[in-house]
């Protein structure tokens, strides 16, 4: 029997033994394997990117195997570190800022010292803290793991700035992975809470840091057992959450586990490898494996949300202060409140949650939730991206409100391709499947957090950002909430902003229109400029005629995954650095004659000026200002 009289299932059954030379060999073979179906199959290249880099899945977009193919070729030469927001404790891993005396950063810059530690996989804030996962599984953190520490114990305690990425120890007799594999200690998962990290090696073991300085601690439980070294089956270690002040994981047969966070002596820093865990709560029924009948799901008992054969699988979780929310198998959604005091550690029952919302009664499917602190957002089925808070999640489990009221649709994110949202604790950013990250909320003190320039400067309100008080607190305008407003990391983009907020070309002429686009109260015309600004700032490449360059259309700059913890946040980029220099060429003082933006604003206002009136890229947007409420 030939190799092509086998059936197409038993052909992608194979496909999986191979390596990705030994798999494009084949498909290149001849003509009947090389389409896409067998050259773009997605099952093959979303392992073999999770598996060669240990990048975390993206359930939205697995099933885009042309897209992980772009990936897997770019990941080896062209990932990059950016980060931006607030400088404390050196959290952006950008040396020289404190010495400069900088205290934020509103531009994505590269994250430095990064270049020697090999191909980045994963990024995560934490409260002060910014870690990578590379793709030997090795771990590294820059800034404190716990900013708290010093102020409640005391100056001994305070924990040492990192400035430069720092490589997460283990105890003496482990291997280090940056040394050499060892899958008791390669990092497949992590994840960064406000004060600790947590992380999952091959082998299924759990490790806990809560300083960078400190050997991690091997988590062990008194009531029940992990075991290591399998796939699958009772006692695996499928993923863990650091939350606000939480760590978490979900246990094949066990199901949800909480616990607090581990913390190491001050007199056992070199001789302890591991810690036994002695409270710790089950989020009810989340150990769920079994199919769920037809029949159950279709007449399910009205109140019993609890019950196992109507809940579903548990797919993801996440942690927030005081609430722990996952979705299933089935589509649904629940959360389930924390209670942890001295006199009780528990988990309430789940309740389930309705995904409705004020301007669409209809109820959705869920396919996957992401959130941390007091903010979340859950993926639909029908590609749309529910945002809540805590604060309003409470009122939903006690029952003090309709659940229409629960979530937010924000016109920006709906049917976008959003891919993730990252919460900080003001502050939000949405990776979108294309390759670029937005922001919205904003940024205490215009610490940089939203990623959008400005320094309370000029360029900034041209981004659409509305400073007040004293402190200077930034606040996107409600336009902005529309379509979004896009995370640059183009240098050139910035020279182009500063030119316009000089005036452009002529600033005699162009002076009244900025005094009422960027001095003025009225919202509308800075709203409508900053749409107008972000939508000359898109595309680059296909604006000076560059898209023929782009070989595999990820642009010159591919946000892979975006992260946010409180007032800072992160992306791993990949940068095309042949085509991101071919942009700058293109556009080197290509805008020297362009004036600030002249408009017709949408309720009919014409902005003075005798230039011309501009222009809209893509059409004058019809504003939801409500839409960020």
């Amino acid at each position: 029997m030939k190799l092509l009289d086998l059936p197409v299932d038993v052909l992608l059954l194979i496909f999986p033994y191979l390596d990705a030379p030994d798999f494009l060999n084949l498909t290149a073979s001849c003509k009947a394997l090389h389409e896409p179906q067998f050259v773009e199959d997605a099952q093959y290249w979303s392992a073999a990117v999770r598996n060669t880099f240990r990048v975390p899945n993206q359930p939205v977009v697995e099933h885009d195997g042309a897209r992980w193919l772009k990936l897997y070729k770019r990941l080896f030469t062209q990932s990059r570190i950016y980060t931006w927001g607030s400088t404390e404790n050196g959290c952006l891993g950008h040396s020289l800022e404190p010495s400069l005396g900088l205290r934020r950063v509103s531009w994505p810059g590269e994250m430095e010292e990064v270049e020697g530690l090999g191909i980045i996989s994963d990024v995560q804030c934490g409260g002060w803290s910014t870690s990578l996962l590379t793709a030997k599984g090795a771990l590294y953190s820059v800034g404190v793991m716990d900013g708290l520490q010093g102020h409640l114990q005391g100056l001994t305690s305070m924990q040492r700035d990192m400035l430069q990425p720092t490589p997460l120890r283990y105890p003496a007799g482990f291997t280090q992975p940056h040394e050499r594999y060892d899958p008791h200690t390669a990092i497949k998962q992590f994840s960064a809470g406000r004060t600790h990290l947590l992380a999952v090696s091959d082998s299924g073991r759990i490790w806990s840091w809560q300083n960078i300085e400190h050997a991690a601690l091997h988590v062990k439980f008194l009531h029940f057992e992990t075991k290591e070294g399998q796939r699958s089956g009772r006692g695996t270690v499928r993923k863990v959450v650091a939350g606000w002040n939480k760590s978490a994981a979900l246990v094949e047969g066990t199901g949800i586990v909480i616990w607090e966070p581990l913390q190491r002596g001050h007199d056992d820093t070199a001789i302890e490898d591991a810690a036994l865990v002695l409270e710790s709560a089950v989020v009810p029924n989340t150990n769920h494996r079994q199919a769920i009948s037809k029949e159950r799901r279709e007449t399910p008992e009205k109140n019993d949300v609890s019950r196992v054969d109507n809940a579903g699988e548990v797919v993801n979780f996440i942690v927030l202060e005081n609430v722990v929310l996952f979705n299933t198998s089935i589509g649904k959604v629940f959360a389930a409140l924390i209670i942890w005091n001295d006199n009780s550690q528990r988990v309430n029952e789940p309740v389930e949650l309705t995904l409705t919302t004020s301007d669409n009664a209809t109820p959705d499917l869920a396919t996957d939730i992401q959130g941390s602190f007091r903010s979340f957002a859950v993926f639909t089925r029908s590609g749309a991206v529910l945002t809540s808070t805590q604060d309003r999640l409470m009122l939903e489990i006690q029952r003090q409100r309709t659940p229409q009221q629960l979530f937010t649709r924000i016109p920006a994110l709906q049917h976008r391709d959003v891919i993730s949202v990252a919460f900080g604790d003001y502050h939000f950013h949405a990776l979108h499947s294309p390759g670029y990250i937005t922001s919205y909320g904003h940024e205490p003190r215009a610490c940089g957090a939203l990623g959008l320039g400005g320094d309370a400067d000029p360029e900034g309100r041209l981004r659409g950002i509305r400073y007040q008080g004293i402190a200077g607190d930034g606040r996107l305008v409600p336009h902005a909430y529309t379509e979004g407003r896009r995370v640059w990391f183009e240098h050139e983009k910035r020279d182009w902003i500063k030119f316009l907020t000089a005036g452009g070309v002529d600033p005699q002429e162009s002076a009244a229109r900025m005094r009422m686009a960027l001095g003025s109260p009225d919202v509308r015309c800075q709203g409508e400029v900053s749409e107008w600004v972000e939508q000359q700032g898109r595309d680059w490449e296909s604006k000076f005629n560059l898209r023929n360059e782009d070989d595999d259309g990820l642009g010159a700059y591919f946000a892979l995954s975006v992260t946010a913890a409180g007032s800072h946040s992160g992306a791993l980029v990949l940068v095309n650095e042949d085509l991101a220099e071919k942009v700058r060429l293109a556009c080197e003082y290509v805008w020297a004659n362009d004036h600030f933006p002249r408009l017709r604003l949408s309720d009919g206002t014409e902005m003075p000026g005798t230039v011309p009136f501009d222009e809209w890229r893509y059409g004058q947007p019809k504003f939801d200002l409500e839409a960020g409420l």
